[in-house]
């Protein structure tokens, strides 16, 4: 039982990071971006933007999979429907992937938001793995 106690707690540290970074990805998008993207070409300009939907991408994936797993800790779905139902993180060939031009200078801001949100996608699909394990522990 300690165990899920304390997957429930690192559940909760990792959605108020996800949140903090989904606020930072909005203000960026918001007030940095336009800026980043002035005086660029055409092709840059697409770079940048598909980076940050990949972005985008990591991020919702990630809030989708720890808003099952709070769910799951108040009891509002069970542990075997999250496991057995559309609940774990797709796409992760793309999510994983950094497909960054290395001939660009990219937009420090954007570039730190990619790295953390990929490191951020790669220990929620740990955690996902972990889940399913403690699951099978108890069925």
């Amino acid at each position: 039982m300690t165990g899920h106690i304390q997957f429930e707690k690192l559940v909760d540290r990792t959605y108020d990071e996800t949140l903090a970074l989904l606020e930072e990805a909005r203000d960026y998008t918001l007030f940095d971006r336009p800026e980043d993207i002035r005086g660029r070409n055409g092709p840059e300009i697409l770079r940048i933007t598909g980076e940050q939907f990949r972005l985008t991408a990591r991020l919702s994936g990630v809030m989708a999979w720890l808003m099952v797993r709070k769910a799951v800790a108040a009891g509002e779905m069970t542990a075997v429907q999250a496991e057995t139902g559309p609940c774990h993180l797709s796409d992760q060939e793309v999510c994983m992937t950094d497909s960054r031009a290395k001939d660009m200078d990219w937009p420090p801001r954007l570039g730190a938001m990619l790295n953390r949100s990929r490191d951020l996608y790669g220990r929620v699909a740990k955690m996902d793995r972990m889940a399913t394990r403690l699951l099978a522990k108890v069925g």
